[in-house]
């Protein structure tokens, strides 16, 4: 990863640790989806690796539930984030602070799962995200459970169409390249929230089945909502709760995953 790109990604999550904590809030649509498919694979006294986990959500929350958890990630704002959130709730967390593409720092442990949360979002170079996804399955058990997400690149689209129509005219003629790769269906890189990366659902998939990994599921985050986030969460119930669990039971429907904005690669270790 360039210097530079490191740097100003670094910089964006130390500055804003609690506003990604509240975007991955339990009550989300993308932490419910994602954590009733975590829980079908990752039980009580687990050991869990969670590489680019931010703040801490899910490693906070698998801690919670008697997992053996070690954050794993970048920026230092984020990891005495997620120190002083599990200690304000009782639950145990390690932590480690730096790259993801530092084989050295990684612990002389073996995991049950590894989640790879974050670094997929970023890094532009190919042979960097192998080195990531290489480094590890270095350290998951045979058997054990990968789990990699992406964002998808029609995220941008959805985004607009959710929370700002006008401003997908303004996305297109800006000249980075975006408006090309939606109607190519290429991964677009660069400026977004922060240096970003959109990854399209062929290379996401061409891309997890190269490590040799059996598939055991690739699902949507938020389902096929993505594009009505803002207004699916603020309905009131019973409307709410019908539309998450319909986009739950169809989250793993290949046809229906560029609906949703992040995307996971779920793999075992053979």
């Amino acid at each position: 990863m360039k210097a530079e790109n490191t740097e100003i990604i670094k910089a964006y999550y130390d500055a804003n640790p609690q506003m990604e904590w509240d975007r991955t809030d339990e009550s989300r649509i993308e932490f419910i989806i994602t954590s009733r498919m975590l829980n079908r694979y990752i039980k009580e006294g687990d050991k869990v690796l969670d590489i680019g986990g931010g703040p801490g959500r899910y490693s906070i929350w698998l801690a919670s539930r008697g997992c053996d958890v070690t954050l794993f990630d970048l920026s230092e704002g984020n990891v005495r984030f997620a120190e002083n959130k599990a200690a304000e709730l009782g639950v145990r967390l390690k932590t480690i602070c730096g790259n993801a593409l530092d084989n050295d720092l990684y612990p002389d442990e073996y995991y049950d799962h590894i989640l790879v949360m974050g670094p997929m979002y970023h890094i532009f170079d190919e042979e960097e995200r192998r080195t990531v996804i290489n480094n590890a399955l270095a350290y998951l058990k045979p058997n054990g459970k990968i789990y990699i997400a992406f964002i998808n690149l029609f995220a941008g689209v959805m985004y607009y169409m959710d929370e700002w129509l006008q401003g997908f005219k303004a996305e297109l003629d800006s000249g980075n390249g975006y408006a090309e790769c939606i109607c190519n269906n290429t991964s677009w890189e660069g400026r977004a929230f922060t240096e970003a990366r959109f990854a399209s659902l062929p290379e996401i998939k061409s891309f997890c089945n190269s490590f040799g990994l059996k598939q055991l599921t690739m699902f949507g985050q938020e389902g096929f909502l993505a594009c009505q986030l803002t207004h699916i969460e603020a309905l009131e119930e019973p409307h709410r709760s019908t539309w998450i669990e319909y986009a739950y039971r169809m989250c793993e429907i290949e046809d229906y995953l560029i609906m949703s904005s992040h995307i996971m690669y779920i793999g075992e270790k053979c």
